[in-house]
């Protein structure tokens, strides 16, 4: 009904415009572009050429008429030219355009260069004019595109390179570092970043004046005149210009690094630089082969202490030698930052206060402290009755004293090698939780050391992570009935109620990561690992009662205080595939595990409750609710208790692809997630959740669904719509419920899910 009142809403306006005689009189006084159509192209999409080539991206097809704008237009002018106004709101303001041959030329040769820089390089495009009407002076344009065989690299390569010693590298870099690989599709965008990337790793062996200008790389049409595989021919040297510099192959060694304080006037006076704290952050020593990732290094560390604003660098360089000078502006001493923010849930508006207070160099010329607070004073559901909202107050306080270095042993120091922004952290906190149902504190000692080996492989090692956490109940009905649930849960096999016993909770973790690529909403290759191990209670073993007296006296609570012991695994992988000739969809696939233990018999051998692992929701299982499948086959009576396990295995593989425009990029996605959790065989709780190997894999979890992905740049909207396949919670022969998926509330209704950004 809705797109019927538009259409003849449409025809009425148009209408009006054919009765009014001045339209009717009026001619298009030059030829005009009625429509701009591709054809012929079959390996690269329409959007792809309309995208990526200026005189494509629109199609000229409006609403109206090519008339009923050339009329406007026509108007606009005679306004301009009588210096009269123009209208506040503009209409018919995009003109279909004026016939240019000139101009649709120009376009058929940027279609032909962009096919050939895709590897077509025997392709073909041709230009048609056809005129619709004479009088009304309107034509099409068509471009017809013979794309013809399409090239792929065949890695049967030559190399001509002056100098003996370089070639050597050349070939080592071949052999290991390489961006192409066979039967790669034909680009010439992969040519450019192969010349850069060769002129990387010399720079990083010593051959400070290689540039990529230096390297040629033509393609040896006489190996195959097909053209179909194409080798290539590496020279070097292959210098177009003229004057250029000739020390290419010239190998330089690092000179002694020198700073300079570039002040501002009107800066806090931070007076001579200390150039030996700022020595031990180099990476380099005096005598080493140049290095331009060494350099790099040195500089992303002087800029991770955070005392300057900006860090750059200057060369001097002898016949052999490179001196670094380093350029530094100071930031001041003293920064203040406030935040004023709310949010709004359920029609109840709540707000938050966020300031930080950061000092620098408060014990060395390096080193900054920070102080951060946090007010909030915001609604929440209630644990009980879920559609009720309440309103808690939040406060966070922490303080952390950050120095650019690792304070371990020298030895320690010297196995771990070069280093990027290392740095140690020392630090406290306390949390304030004031709710209708409980007042919970948390204070927290902390000591962390931070550092990566190269831009993709980070490490975090902690020595001391201590909380002590606390749980008052208010004498009220609201907080009788709360504790009335926990109690529920408990004989429920749900340990949730251990979150809200007074408990002190130390461990001792390191994490390890890699990442071969920058984290963005585009799509591209790569992988990530993420390995963590944790050892909490780790001291406990030493004591023989496995308590800390004076602990238990601070908390001063009528109730036993929890210790815990226990060990903590955790792996994640990710790997990212992009598929078709275009590389413009991608397989995504994830497999993440964990196993958590506890071995503290004065604590019933539970684990601390944000300790276990949870499985379900928008970014794991979508086919379930958050945190509420599991573990194994136990069949929870209600979806509002969220289930924890010590043992999990998940994983889920998504294939993406590109849909179509629509005020950014819609992508579409099909997935398939597979997981669950267990529990061990002495945990108190239901027996369908313990781990066993012999029936372990009956008790995968399987959901399938599609998603959408709406990117607009700045951030990506995930709509998700997922159903179950296998439900282990369903009795033996009535897993496979996938028939039984529904959009109304049965028993495999469809679960919407919406998020920010991919779920893996």
């Amino acid at each position: 009904m809705k797109s019927r009142n538009i259409l003849i809403g449409l025809l009425i306006t148009q209408a009006l415009f054919i009765s009014c005689t001045g339209y009717r009189q009026f001619k298009l006084s030059e030829y005009k572009v009625n429509r701009i159509d591709i054809q012929g192209n079959k390996l690269i999409s329409k959007e792809d050429l309309r995208t990526n080539i200026p005189g494509l991206k629109e199609s000229y097809a409006r609403i109206f008429s090519p008339k009923t704008y050339g009329y406007f237009e026509a108007k606009r002018k005679l306004k301009d030219s009588l210096g009269k106004s123009a209208a506040f709101i503009q209409f018919f303001n995009t003109p279909n355009p004026s016939l240019n041959k000139g101009y649709l030329e120009i376009t058929k040769e940027a279609i032909y260069k962009y096919y050939r820089n895709n590897g077509f390089l025997k392709n073909r495009v041709f230009l048609k004019i056809d005129t619709l009407h004479k009088l009304e002076k309107l034509v099409n344009v068509t471009y017809q595109i013979e794309e013809n065989t399409l090239s792929t690299f065949s890695k049967k390569d030559s190399f001509l390179v002056d100098n003996p010693q370089l070639g050597k590298k050349i070939e080592s870099y071949y052999a290991k570092e390489s961006v192409i690989s066979i039967n790669d599709r034909l680009n010439l965008d992969l040519l450019k970043k192969e010349k850069d990337n060769i002129s990387h790793y010399l720079k990083n062996q010593g051959y400070f004046y290689f540039s990529n200008e230096a390297v040629g790389l033509k393609l040896n049409d006489l190996q195959d005149t097909s053209l179909f595989h194409v080798g290539i021919i590496y020279k070097i040297p292959d210098f177009k210009e003229v004057n250029t510099n000739r020390l290419y192959d010239r190998l330089f060694r690092f000179g002694k690094a020198s700073f300079i304080n570039n002040q501002y006037a009107d800066s806090s006076n931070i007076g001579v630089l200390n150039t030996s704290a700022l020595s031990k952050l180099i990476t380099f020593k005096e005598g080493d082969l140049y290095s331009v990732d060494q350099l790099n290094q040195s500089l992303q560390n002087i800029y991770a202490s955070d005392q300057f604003k900006s860090v750059a660098i200057k060369f001097d360089t002898s016949s052999t030698r490179v001196f670094p000078k380093v350029e530094l502006v100071p930031n001041e001493k003293f920064n203040f930052s406030s935040e004023l923010g709310g949010s709004i849930f359920r029609g109840i508006p709540g707000p938050f206060l966020t300031n930080s207070f950061k000092v620098r160099r408060v014990f060395s010329s390096l080193d900054y402290l920070d102080f951060s607070a946090r007010v909030g004073f915001e609604a929440q559901a209630g644990f009980i009755n879920t559609d009720q909202a309440r309103k808690n107050l939040e406060v966070n306080l922490s303080t952390t004293l950050n120095f650019p270095r690792l304070f371990l042993p020298t030895n320690i120091k010297q196995q771990l090698g070069p280093l990027y922004a290392s740095q140690t952290q020392i630090g406290f906190g306390y949390d304030y939780i004031n709710r209708p149902e409980y007042l919970r504190t948390n204070f927290k000692i902390f000591q962390r050391y931070q550092w990566r080996k190269s831009p993709f492989k980070t490490f975090q090692f902690s020595l001391v992570d201590l909380n002590i956490l606390n749980t008052n109940y208010p004498e009220t009905a609201t907080a009788s009935a709360f504790k009335n649930y926990l109690e529920e849960l408990r004989l429920q096999g749900n340990n949730l109620y251990r979150s809200f016993n007074p408990s002190f909770v130390s461990s001792i973790h390191f994490t390890y990561s890699y990442r071969s690529f920058l984290p963005s909403n585009e799509l591209q290759a790569g992988e990530s690992f993420q390995l963590g191990l944790e050892s909490g209670g780790s001291t406990l073993n030493l004591i023989g009662s496995k308590k800390i007296a004076f602990i238990e006296n601070i908390l001063g609570s009528n109730q036993n205080i929890q210790f815990y012991r226990f060990l903590r695994f955790n792996f994640d992988y990710r790997k990212y595939k992009m598929l078709g000739l275009n590389r413009k969809s991608q397989l995504a696939f994830k497999f993440i595990g964990g196993l958590a233990y506890a071995y503290g018999e004065e604590n019933d051998f539970q684990l601390p409750y944000e300790k276990n692992f949870f499985i379900g929701g928008p970014s794991s299982l979508r086919a379930w609710k958050p945190r509420r499948l599991g573990p194994g086959a136990y069949n929870a009576i209600s979806n509002l208790i969220e289930q924890p396990g010590s043992i999990l295995l998940e994983s889920s593989l998504e294939y993406r692809f590109r849909m179509f425009q629509l005020f950014g990029t819609m992508n579409g996605a099909f997935f398939i997630d597979a997981g669950n959790i267990w529990t061990f065989a002495n945990s108190k709780g239901e027996k369908d959740g313990y781990f066993a190997f012999d029936r372990f894999y009956n008790q995968i979890a399987v959901g399938t669904g599609f998603g959408l992905r709406w990117d607009f740049s700045y951030f990506l909207l995930r709509l998700d719509l997922a159903t179950k396949v296998i439900n282990p919670a369903k009795p033996e022969n009535e897993k496979w419920v996938l028939s039984k998926t529904s959009f109304s509330s049965g028993e495999n209704p469809i679960e919407f899910n919406i998020g920010i950004g991919y779920p893996f």
